[in-house]
């Protein structure tokens, strides 16, 4: 069997995708779960079942936020397990006996969790079955098995339902608690893994991954086993033919006749078929060959004399045909037109394996005759079915690989003249394209994958990319032998000049990331703060306006603080101890009854606040309302001082008692009726320096900076009671916190301001409603992955960019563009653009997989 393999791109998305769905999927997981419990905690019938499922779904509750955080990361451990588990698989499923020295005693615990696993994956299989088996089969294609192998689908319910077993087994609870939570969880699991399976299905179905098959193994007597067993579809009888002319069979006698003891060898192809210039094999056929492993044993033998005559009558005929001419006024006219257009709105060029390239850039190799002759020259000296077939392989990849459109028109160019370098190598290695690790395959993909990096043609960056790639073609053509390690030497040389230019670009973009990190984690301990404040009993009767204070920007100074301490202090700055002078410091009556305390500590605590506000980078303008507000709550006391100064210069004859009244009014400040709550911040906080770093804008009407700071503080979910390890590494925090600024970091460059609100025919120009816009730009954010392209609008030009990085709740992303360039916006920002059509999501993806999966199902000659 073909080896499986693991490392493809549609491997790599789909375990992307998993992983970026698998947290919102266990946290829904887990709020079923506790709604099960504790409903059945109000149906238990004794105490001690009502205590120990109210216990059980109070420590799932506690736990909820980190299960979400871990199941992630434990889901892609099991998915690389597994897919190591198929990397090794034998090319059958059947299972060895185990030997004598296997059989072991297995302990209690063993037992039990082997029982609970096999009750978790029977709730489940009822549910998953059906989308599992179309996934099953799926997978085992992006896996580049030509038949289903149900068991080597990293995927499967046992694998993911051990990733969470594993998980649960790791929380320090009981382990009746435990047993609880996965009894209350099995249901909402299935619909989850059910709902996952179709998600992954529909991606690996726009990649245009195809289903492998089955057939039903028969026993010896032709009776069916009832063992659904995997085969080709290859081994299915051909529509018979002609007798050894040119329509005569290859691969096997013809229908009719005897092979050895009687069975019959099935036809693969008609000579006809075989001796033409474009592939008019089957793609089933052409797929089997590159595929199974076993093809070549199975079908392979000497042409015969028929073949040879084929291929003589259709090189004359293609000698007979006028041969078409490169028009470069044509080709000049066309290029003018499309420069005239916006990158986003050129139609693709229309590339062909027939047509002629440029002769200034591809000599010999532009003329389409020449490629052709070529072919049939190398076609003339096959001596092996293989080999033709491995001939028409490249062809029809190159055909396939020119019409995707995703990639520029010059790169599908260069694809096209190195057609002759890949059909050299087809007769030496027929099956090369079934391989993914093969240098020359991976030549064409890397190609393909750098230059999605690039949306403009006719750009100077485009073109400092492509000459050396064109160069590579030359070399690679002019070879009388193409050999892999050619392929793999020009690919070498190719990933070094890419690899030199990204390190000069990665800078930029790392100080933005670390900075965005720094701030998220700062985040998190500034509402674990924020949490432990709202539990002080000295918080009652104290305004909304300072306990809003406390929770948002406070607690975001002392994190600071703490993250960035590097000498080990338990309050660094001072900035935890000035928050029990400050509750004290806004109760009237408190500051009245002891005055002298009052004016002592008043002065120090305003210090405090500005200084640590300051130490935050925190404009002076967003706290201006919660001093306000502290000096009307120290307003009462204050006015005692003043008064007793004006009794005091009275008494000495300095003046009259004129400036203070006792009866005059107090600016009396409103208290909460409910005891304030910390809520968390749908995103963190950035300091004006971190703003830059991460590729913000600060100028009013930005598209990144507006909406993050109008955002900041928009309260959206409760803190819940965070766990002990919540701030994360301070050593490393602090790092990313002091990280200097570099001296050639590009100026943020933000995409085009648009209004915080649109009109409602912001569409307009396209036909699109407001609401449909905003449907699909939802829509498209949804479907973004880190790695994704997008085409991104920024002082009216449009970069292309790719996403780099986005938070876990999805409420921050940074794209990088050209240059190591960082964009960072908000989510609200990414759909204004989406909407308003100056972000577009670009498409990419496997080019050589899609190319073979895509092969056209070509009609024979009559």
């Amino acid at each position: 069997m073909q080896p499986v393999s693991t490392q493809s791109l549609l491997i790599k998305r789909a375990r992307q995708e998993v992983v970026f769905l698998a947290g919102p999927l266990i946290d829904r997981c887990v709020e079923a779960s506790i709604s099960g419990l504790q409903e059945a905690e109000r149906r238990g019938r004794t105490t001690a079942i009502r205590m120990q499922l109210g216990d059980a779904w109070l420590a799932l509750t506690r736990r909820r936020a980190e299960l979400r955080d871990a199941f992630p990361p434990r889901v892609e451990q099991a998915m690389n397990q597994a897919l190591e588990v198929a990397r090794a698989a034998p090319s059958h499923s059947a299972r060895a006996p185990l030997a004598h020295d296997e059989l072991t005693l297995l302990e209690h615990a063993e037992v039990a969790r082997f029982v609970e696993a096999s009750r978790l994956q029977q709730s489940v299989m009822p549910l998953v079955e059906a989308p599992l088996a179309r996934l099953d089969s799926l997978m085992s294609t992006a896996l580049g098995l030509p038949v289903v192998r149900a068991d080597l689908n990293p995927l499967r319910p046992d694998v993911l339902c051990q990733a969470l077993l594993a998980l649960f087994d790791e929380q320090p609870v009981e382990a009746e608690w435990r047993v609880l939570w996965v009894r209350h969880l099995a249901p909402s699991f299935a619909q989850e893994l059910s709902q996952l399976y179709e998600a992954v299905t529909r991606l690996l179905v726009d990649q245009g991954v195809e289903e492998a098959r089955y057939r039903l193994k028969l026993n010896e007597d032709g009776a069916s086993t009832g063992a659904s067993v995997p085969v080709p579809a290859s081994t299915k009888a051909q529509p018979s033919g002609g007798d050894g002319g040119a329509g005569g069979f290859a691969g096997g006698a013809a229908p009719g006749s005897a092979d050895g003891g009687g069975a019959r060898r099935r036809p693969i192809a008609r000579m006809a078929d075989l001796a033409q210039a474009e592939p008019a094999v089957s793609r089933t056929l052409m797929r089997d060959f590159l595929y199974r492993g076993q093809w070549t044993g199975e079908h392979d033998e000497p042409l015969p004399a028929a073949y040879y005559e084929a291929v003589g009558a259709q090189q004359q005929r293609l000698a007979a045909a006028p041969a078409a001419a490169y028009d470069a006024l044509a080709a000049a006219q066309a290029r003018a037109l499309a420069q005239a257009q916006s990158v986003v709105d050129r139609p693709a060029r229309r590339v062909e394996i027939g047509q002629s390239l440029a002769p200034e850039q591809w000599g010999e190799l532009g003329s389409a005759q020449a490629r052709t002759r070529t072919l049939m020259a190398l076609k003339s000296r096959a001596t092996w079915i293989s080999q033709v077939l491995g001939l028409d392989a490249v062809r029809a990849l190159v055909g396939q690989v020119a019409d995707d459109e995703r990639v520029l028109a010059p790169v599908r160019e260069a694809f096209v003249a190195m057609e002759p370098a890949l059909l050299r190598l087809a007769m030496r290695d027929p099956r090369f394209l079934g391989d993914e690790q093969h240098p020359a395959r991976r030549l064409v993909e890397a190609v393909a994958q750098r230059s999605f990096r690039h949306n403009d043609e006719f750009a100077d960056e485009f073109e400092q990319f492509m000459a050396p790639v064109r160069q590579a073609v030359r070399e690679l053509d002019a070879l009388p032998q193409a050999r892999p390690q050619d392929f793999e030497r020009h690919l070498q040389a190719l990933e070094a000049g890419w690899q030199k230019q990204d390190e000069g670009e990665a800078e930029a973009p790392e100080h933005g990331l670390r900075s965005i990190q720094f701030a998220q984690e700062r985040q998190a301990l500034a509402d674990k703060v924020a949490w432990e404040f709202s539990l002080r009993s000295d918080l009652d009767g104290v305004p909304a306006v300072v306990a809003d204070f406390l929770f948002q920007d406070w607690s975001l100074v002392i994190a600071h603080a703490q993250l960035t301490d590097t000498r080990g202090q338990l309050d660094p700055g001072g900035y935890l101890a000035v928050v029990s002078d400050l509750l004290w410091s806004v109760k009237r009556e408190a500051t009245l009854k002891d005055p002298a305390r009052a004016f002592e500590v008043l002065p120090e605590v305003v210090r405090t606040l500005r200084r640590g506000l300051d130490m935050l980078g925190k404009d002076p303008a967003e706290a201006q309302t919660f001093f306000d507000v502290l000096m009307r709550c120290h307003d009462p006391v204050l006015r005692l001082r003043r008064m007793r100064s004006a009794r005091d210069a009275q008494a000495s004859g300095q003046g009259p008692l004129t400036v203070i009244s006792a009866a005059a009014p107090l600016d009396i400040v409103a208290l909460p009726l409910e005891r304030p709550t910390p809520r968390a911040a749908e995103q963190p906080w950035l300091g004006r320096r971190e703003l830059a770093l991460a590729g913000f804008d600060h100028e009013a009407g930005d598209s990144g900076a507006d909406s993050l700071h109008s955002s900041l503080n928009a309260l959206s979910r409760p803190i819940e009671s965070p766990s002990p390890d919540g701030a994360g590494d301070q050593a490393d925090a602090a790092a990313s916190a002091s990280a200097p600024l570099p001296a050639d970091l590009p100026r943020p460059q933000p995409p085009d301001s648009l209004p915080l609100s649109e009109p409602a025919g912001a569409a307009a120009d396209t036909g699109e409603s407001a609401a449909d816009a905003s449907e699909r730009a939802r829509a498209q954010l949804a479907h973004l992955r880190t790695g994704d392209w997008v085409d991104l609008k920024v002082r009216e030009q449009w970069r292309r960019a790719r996403l780099h990085w986005c938070s876990d709740n999805g409420a921050l992303f940074m794209f990088i563009s050209r240059g190591g360039q960082p964009h960072s916006m908000t989510r609200r920002s990414c759909e204004k653009l989406l909407r308003a059509r100056k972000l577009r999501p670009v498409e990419s993806g496997a080019v050589v997989e899609r190319a073979l999966s895509g092969l056209p199902d070509a009609q024979p000659v009559t």
